[in-house]
C-alpha cells in the first residue's frame, strides 16, 4: 500500500507491505513545498510523476477540520447494530447540516467497561469528499482510501505505544493545524482538529527577529527553542501557551463526553514537525499534569522506521488504516470509488477465473456433444419402448375403468339381494307393531337414508325443534346431514352408546303420531325389542309438526298437531 500525506509545507510518501501480520516500511519519499506557492498541485503532480505513481491507487488523508466525529456507547442488551445507531445519528446531523452526510462507524469493547461497547462515527459533507477526490486527481493520484487524519494518527501511535490500559492522547502538530486523537489499544475514543500548529511558532520567531517567514522557519529549527538558553524563548513560550490553551479547550470537550475517571488520559504523545521544536516537550510537561513524550520515545518503534519517526508518522498511519492493519478502521471513501478499488484488487483473479471458466465451458460443451452423438441411438430405442409401454398402460387403465364401472353398477343389486328378504321381514314386524292411529311414511336402509332436506332449505336448530311448513303437513325438516359426534364417556373403559354392531343391519322407520306424548311410539319400540331378530331399537329424533298457517282451506279443517318420529332399528344378520 502506498500512502501520501499532503501537507502545507511538505508532501510525504510511504510504501508499506505486510510480512506475515507485521507492516514493514519499504520506501519513503518527501518533497518540500514553498510557502508562497499559489498552485501547489503542479509541483506535487510533477513530483508524483517523477516517482512513477501517476494514476496509482494511494491512501490519502482528509484533514480532521473537514470531518465531524461522534462518540457513544452501546449496551449489550441493545439489539441494534452500530450501523443502525449511526444511521439514526447521521439523520439528525444531516438535518442540521442541510445535506446528506457521508459517514462510517467503528465499535469496540473497552477493557474496563464490561457489558458496554463504545463506537465512534466519522462524517463529512459530500462536497468536502468530492473536493478531496478532485484534488487527488489534480495531483495525478487515485484514492485507494480516504482516511481522516486523527484516525491514521491513532493507528500508528497505538502500533508503536505497546500495551496500556488507560487512554492516551496523541497530537500531530502540523504547520497550520494539530490533529488530536484519544484512544485505547482496542479503539479510538475521541478525535478533533485544532486550528493552530507550527506556523504559530514561525510567526513568533518572525516577529521577534524581523525575518521573513521562510527565514524564520529555518531559524526556528536552528537555534530557537523554549529553553532559557535558546533564542526567542520568551516569544516561543507565549506561542506555546496559545497552543496549549487551544489544546486544553479541545480536551475539555473530551472530558465533557467522557466524565468517568477511568477515561482520564494519563499520557500525551506529540509528533509531527512542530513537535521537534527544542524544549517544547519539557515545557508542555511542566504545564500539564500528565507525562509528555515524543513518538520517537515509544517502545515498539521498528528500528528500520526509527530514522523516519516523527516525520512520516501520519503517512505510515494512513497505510496501516488502508490495509486494515490498525486498531480502528474508519473510511470516508465514496462507494463508487470503493467499488473501483475492489475491482482493481480483484481484477487479476477475475481474469484467471474467467480464463478457467471459459476453458471449462469449452471442455464441457465438447464432452456434451460427444455424449449426445454416442447416446442418440440408445435414446431412440428407449423412446420406442416408452411408446409401447404407454399403449399397454392405456389399455390397462381402460380395462380397470370397465371393471370399476361393473363393480359400481353391481352395488345396488348386491344390496337388494343381501338385504331384500331381511327388509321384508323387518317391514312386516314394523307393520304388526305400529299403533293403528299412527302412520309410517318411510322405511329404508340407513345407508340410503337421505339426511338432507328436500324442498325445504331450512334446518332445525335442535333435534326437537318444530317447523311450520305451509306447503304440506308431512313435509318437514329431516335430521342434519352431519350428526353431532357422541361425547366421550368420562369413565375409563366405557362403551360408546351409539356404536353399531358391524354384524348387524340398521333400518330407519319414519312416521307421524297424533299422540303428543309419543306414548304409542314408545309402546311400538318396546314391542319391537321383544323380537329376537332385533338387536337394538332407538328413537332417533322426534319433531312437532304444527298445523299450517296461511292456507284458509287447511285452517278451516282444523288439522290437529302431529309429531314426527324417526326410529333406528338394528337387526341381527341371519
Amino acid at each position: 500500500m502506498i500512502a501520501i500525506d499532503i501537507g502545507v509545507r511538505s508532501v510525504r510518501a510511504v510504501w508499506v507491505s505486510l510480512r506475515g501480520n507485521a507492516p514493514v516500511v519499504t520506501r519513503v519519499e518527501s518533497f518540500a513545498l514553498p510557502l508562497d506557492e499559489e498552485e501547489p498541485h503542479k509541483l506535487i503532480s510533477s513530483w508524483i510523476d517523477k516517482l512513477g505513481l501517476a494514476k496509482h491507487f494511494c491512501a490519502i488523508a482528509l484533514p480532521g477540520s473537514q470531518a465531524v466525529f461522534q462518540s457513544g456507547r452501546i449496551m449489550h442488551s441493545d439489539p441494534r447494530t452500530p450501523e443502525q445507531i449511526a444511521a439514526m445519528d447521521i439523520a439528525q446531523f444531516s438535518e442540521m447540516a442541510g445535506d446528506a452526510m457521508l459517514h462510517d462507524v467503528f465499535a469496540f469493547e473497552p477493557p474496563f467497561e464490561l457489558g458496554v461497547r463504545r463506537y465512534i462515527m466519522s462524517m463529512a459533507r459530500p462536497a468536502v469528499l468530492s473536493k478531496a477526490v478532485q484534488e487527488a486527481g489534480l495531483n495525478h493520484i487515485r484514492p485507494a482510501d480516504l482516511i481522516v487524519a486523527p484516525v491514521a494518527l491513532h493507528n500508528v501511535m497505538e502500533a508503536f505505544a505497546g500495551d496500556h490500559d488507560e487512554p492516551w492522547c496523541y497530537a500531530n502538530i502540523g504547520h497550520t493545524q494539530t490533529e488530536v486523537a484519544v484512544g485505547l489499544k482496542t479503539g479510538l475514543l475521541f478525535a478533533r482538529s485544532i486550528p493552530v500548529g507550527g506556523k504559530l511558532f514561525t510567526e513568533a520567531v518572525s516577529q521577534t527577529t524581523g525575518l521573513t517567514p521562510v527565514q524564520a522557519e529555518v531559524r526556528k529549527h536552528a537555534d530557537c527553542g523554549l529553553r532559557e538558553t535558546d533564542a526567542c524563548f520568551e516569544s516561543l513560550r507565549g506561542a506555546a501557551d496559545r497552543w496549549l490553551s487551544q489544546f486544553n479547550a479541545c480536551m475539555g470537550v473530551y472530558r465533557s463526553q467522557f466524565q468517568d475517571r477511568k477515561f482520564n488520559t494519563n499520557r500525551l504523545v506529540i509528533t509531527g514537525a512542530g513537535a521537534q521544536l527544542k524544549g517544547f516537550k519539557e515545557y508542555l510537561a511542566s504545564k500539564m499534569a500528565i507525562p509528555v513524550m515524543t513518538s520517537a520515545e515509544l517502545p515498539n518503534v521498528p528500528e528500520a522506521f526509527r530514522p523516519h519517526i516523527g516525520v512520516y508518522d501520519l503517512a505510515f498511519g494512513l497505510a496501516l488504516t488502508a490495509m486494515r492493519a490498525g486498531t480502528t478502521y474508519l473510511s470516508l471513501l465514496p462507494e463508487a470509488l470503493k467499488d473501483e478499488v475492489v475491482f482493481r484488487e480483484k481484477k487479476p483473479w477475475w481474469i484467471v477465473a474467467a480464463v478457467l471458466l471459459t476453458g471449462s465451458m469449452a471442455l464441457y460443451s465438447a464432452t456434451g456433444v460427444y455424449l449426445l452423438q454416442r447416446d442418440g441411438s440408445q435414446l431412440e430405442e428407449e423412446r420406442d419402448l416408452l411408446r409401447k409401454r404407454e399403449q399397454i398402460d392405456k389399455r390397462i387403465q381402460e380395462i380397470k375403468g370397465l371393471g370399476s364401472q361393473m363393480l359400481t353398477n353391481s352395488v345396488p343389486l348386491s344390496g337388494l339381494l343381501m338385504n331384500g328378504p331381511l327388509a321384508r321381514e323387518v317391514l312386516s314386524l314394523v307393520a304388526s307393531t305400529v299403533d293403528p292411529n299412527d302412520w309410517i311414511t318411510l322405511f329404508c336402509d340407513e345407508k340410503i337414508y337421505n339426511p338432507k332436506e328436500q324442498n325445504v332449505e331450512t334446518t332445525a336448530a335442535t333435534p326437537a325443534a318444530a317447523v311450520r311448513n305451509p306447503f304440506s303437513l308431512f313435509r318437514t325438516i329431516r335430521p342434519s346431514s352431519k350428526p353431532a359426534a357422541p361425547a366421550a364417556d368420562k369413565k375409563e373403559g366405557a362403551v360408546k352408546k351409539d356404536m353399531v354392531d358391524p354384524l348387524a343391519t340398521v333400518f330407519i322407520v319414519e312416521g307421524y303420531t297424533s299422540n303428543p306424548s309419543l306414548k304409542s311410539v314408545r309402546e311400538m319400540i318396546e314391542r319391537l325389542k321383544t323380537s329376537p331378530e332385533v338387536a337394538r331399537v332407538d328413537l332417533r329424533s322426534d319433531d312437532q309438526v304444527l298445523s299450517p298457517t296461511g292456507i284458509p282451506e287447511l285452517e278451516a279443517e282444523k288439522v290437529p298437531n302431529f309429531r314426527r318420529f324417526v326410529i333406528q332399528i338394528e337387526v341381527k344378520r341371519p
